[in-house]
């Protein structure tokens, strides 16, 4: 899902946190490696659904709204293949931006990422060893994107989608490769579920949830994920670097 790019890289770049350049390309100890195509990973969690959640940014002691998500999860294709698509619409006072994420309906893997607003245009093509496209500014030329790879990583959007997909349950522990367009390399990240809990939702109460962390081995922003233990939707992520967060939920 979600985050998409959750939009947490471009705000916060806006804030002035910058991201390590450092690549790593293993595991962190103590979880299960899972790359992209692991039968630990399970379609079958999923559903097609279309959500809304409200965007709060803390910035030090600043907290304030910063518009909403909107992501939609269909079955589509791509290239004559099926596929899932996942879109995200982010509304923010700094712009609008449009998410779209091809990925294989049973593996999660990445297939094509395109992401558009007013500032500029990315487009990914994943292969087996290897990412490859163009990020095009709104003002100057573009720039030819072509990075190897020596693992089958998911993409930064959809890593909400595979780690809904993970058989979850209490210590579940698992480590996944990540790639980012921002950053333009793999983090692996240690995914554990730290709690079996509820939240309060204002449209239907409480809620049974899994907390799920994902934490990087390299600079990159972590995540804390509520999924909804029912449907295994993503009712609230909070992104966070040192200094500035984003909270992703829905009512």
């Amino acid at each position: 899902m979600y985050g998409n790019s959750y939009l947490v890289y471009a705000l916060i770049a806006a804030v002035g946190t910058g991201l390590g350049k450092t690549d790593r390309t293993s595991g962190l100890p103590g979880c299960e490696r899972v790359q992209a195509g692991s039968s630990e990973v399970s379609a079958k969690h999923l559903q097609d659904f279309t959500v809304v959640r409200k965007l709060t940014l803390t910035r030090g002691d600043s907290v304030f709204p910063f518009g909403t998500q909107t992501e939609t999860l269909t079955s589509g294709r791509l290239d004559g293949r099926a596929t899932l698509l996942d879109v995200l619409v982010f509304d923010t006072p700094r712009a609008r931006t449009v998410d779209s994420s091809w990925i294989d309906p049973q593996t999660l893997k990445p297939l094509r990422f395109q992401s558009h607003n007013a500032a500029r245009t990315i487009i990914l093509e994943f292969e087996a060893d290897r990412v490859h496209g163009k990020s095009t500014p709104s003002d100057s030329a573009a720039t030819i994107i072509d990075h190897p790879l020596d693992v089958a990583p998911f993409e930064w959007n959809v890593l909400a989608l595979a780690v809904s997909a993970l058989p979850l349950r209490p210590g579940y522990c698992a480590s996944l490769p990540v790639y980012t367009d921002r950053s333009g390399r793999v983090s692996w990240y240690a995914v554990r579920v730290v709690g079996d809990t509820t939240i309060e939702r204002k449209s239907r109460g409480p809620e049974a949830v899994w907390e799920v962390v994902a934490r990087a081995d390299s600079a990159a922003p972590e995540a804390r994920y509520w999924i909804s233990r029912q449907h295994r939707v993503v009712s609230r992520v909070r992104v966070s670097e040192p200094g500035v967060s984003i909270l992703y939920a829905r009512d």
